[in-house]
């Protein structure tokens, strides 16, 4: 499985250490949206199961290598949900990996988002990163670390991963076929490049450039912001946070105390776009209130 190069060193010092027997039985990536923490935790879970790994990672010839890429490795469990993952979800999952590997000798679940988890189940995963069964990792993910518990926190190792440098972002992506990428788009996305591409690959999503011009055309033709709001809301976090990279820049422009207040403003407004249940379209509608009064 190839890894992402700026990815590289994270990935060969941890199958360095899963080779010398010393890899924690509990790995927590972290970091941004967009950099790669999804993809480097499928290689160091095929390397894991690998039969015959090697000091590049996995074979990716022999059975077990076979079964990952077909979908269907017995030893590789995924925990993930839409919405939180409750209590009885991590309970099966334990319950799974208290049984005996099927091949190879190690096993290994995966927790995409583990911010998801609420408190019950983040409680119930704690006694298996305490006293794990043999031969068994799990690596969890999240690019929000104020939403796993301390005490998770604290028994897993910590790896986070950074975006990787502009120019090097810009050359993956051009060799992705995103030729017509600056460095001010990058930096629309975060400055993360799996951010951007699949923006840019996904014909349902808002690109930047869509709101750009549909937010010059709502400040300038005085456009009716319930209509905007009601256009974006299915994408309300994006739009939120390149409002509240508008309402930074034009502080910094300006230096003047209202627009401080406002990027402020938008701020505790992005707070919230993630809660369950939330009115979307109402918080839009207070945002771009603001964007008209800037």
């Amino acid at each position: 499985m190839l890894v992402l190069p700026w990815l590289h060193e994270h990935f060969s010092s941890l199958v360095e250490r899963f080779n010398r027997n010393t890899l924690h039985h509990g790995i927590l990536l972290s970091g941004p949206r967009g950099v790669g923490k999804e993809q480097l935790a499928e290689a160091l879970m095929q390397s894991i199961l690998c039969l015959k790994p090697t000091s590049e990672g996995a074979c990716e010839a022999c059975q077990s290598c076979k079964l990952i890429a077909a979908g269907n490795h017995p030893d590789r469990y995924m925990l993930e949900s839409d919405k939180q993952l409750g209590v009885d979800a991590i309970r099966t999952s334990i319950q799974k990996l208290n049984t005996t590997a099927q091949i190879g000798q190690h096993k290994v679940l995966l927790i995409p988002i583990a911010d998801k988890m609420t408190e019950a189940a983040a409680n119930a995963l704690l006694k298996t990163l305490e006293e794990p069964t043999d031969n068994t990792y799990l690596l969890l993910i999240t690019h929000r670390l104020t939403g796993l518990l301390p005490t998770i926190l604290s028994r897993c190792e910590k790896h986070v991963l950074a975006t990787p440098p502009t120019a090097q972002s810009l050359q993956w992506l051009a060799q992705q076929g995103f030729t017509d990428v600056d460095e001010a788009l990058l930096k629309a996305y975060g400055n993360a490049p799996l951010r951007l591409a699949s923006a840019l690959s996904d014909e349902k999503s808002i690109t930047y450039r869509d709101f750009m011009d549909g937010l010059q055309a709502m400040l300038g033709n005085n456009q009716d912001i319930t209509q905007a709001a009601a256009k974006w809301q299915d994408h309300a976090e994006q739009v939120v946070y390149w409002c509240q990279q508008y309402f930074h820049d034009q502080y910094c422009q300006s230096q003047r105390n209202e627009d401080l207040q406002r990027y402020q403003q938008c701020i505790r407004l992005a707070a919230r776009v993630r809660h369950p249940g939330v009115n979307k379209m109402l918080l839009l509608c207070q945002i771009f209130s603001q964007l008209k009064q800037a």
